[in-house]
Parts: structure tokens; sequence; C-alpha cells
């Protein structure tokens, strides 16, 4: 879906992940809306092209997704800010996106957390639970 954004801005995926991870009770769409806009956004920031690194890795009872990109970081101050309606750094964003994506993963019982060095990029942590039958799926 995002393959001929990438193309244009020079950005490759690289993905680690292992075959037989354990499934997750979600709501797959809403949770597409979240990796889309988190790998859209990690475009936007490398408009000279590098790597988004996806990685999926089970921790304990909960699943780890990260998205890290090559862009410029996010100063500390900023990181803070991610997720509030309406708060952007972008000409044209309407600082919906993130905030959307932080509300989804909270109701799927989960986080993001964000880790960003300035000149080296970003990564958005997201954590899952995995499969419980005890979870109500989100709508």
């Amino acid at each position: 879906m995002l393959t001929a954004q990438a193309v244009l801005h020079n950005v490759q995926f690289v993905t680690n992940y292992n075959e037989q991870l354990p499934p997750i009770f979600c709501e797959p769409n809403q949770l597409k809306k979240v990796f889309i806009n988190l790998i859209k956004n990690a475009i936007e920031v490398m408009p000279e092209g590098g790597n988004i690194t996806i990685t999926i890795k089970k921790l304990a009872d909960r699943m780890s997704i990260s998205i890290e990109d090559e862009g410029c970081g996010i100063p500390k101050e900023i990181i803070n800010k991610l997720g509030e309606p309406f708060y952007t750094t972008k000409d044209s964003g309407t600082g919906l996106g993130l905030m959307v994506s932080f509300r989804i993963i909270a109701e799927h019982k989960g986080t993001i957390i964000v880790e960003s060095e300035e000149g080296k990029g970003t990564i958005f942590r997201i954590t899952l639970p995995i499969n419980d039958n005890n979870v109500a799926i989100p709508k």
C-alpha cells in the first residue's frame, strides 16, 4: 500500500520477525490504520531516502512492534506532545494521525513509546497483549 510512496522517496523496508509469532487479539483494520500512519510518517521524514526497519517480537505476554526510521529525529521537548490533538510538525499535517494511532493502541490495551535521537532517527515501539480470551475486541 505504501510501496509506491517508498519507491518515490528512495526508502527501503527492512523486516525482522520470527515466523512462529503467536496471534494478538485485535481489530485488524484499526491496527492497519496505525501502521499505515506510522510508516507514512517515517517515509515523509526521510526525503533523501533511507531504511525503515520493522521488527516484531514476542515479549513474555505481549508482542512488540517497532517501526524505526533514519530521519532527522525528534527533539525531546516535542516527543511528549506527540499524540495531542492538532499538534503537528508538518506544514500540511492535521495533527490527528498520531492522536488516532495512540487512541487505537490504548483501546487494544497496548502502549506506544517513542524513542528518538536528533540526527539519527526515531523508533515507535508498540506493545500489544497476546491473544487472551478474557479481553473484549476493540471496535
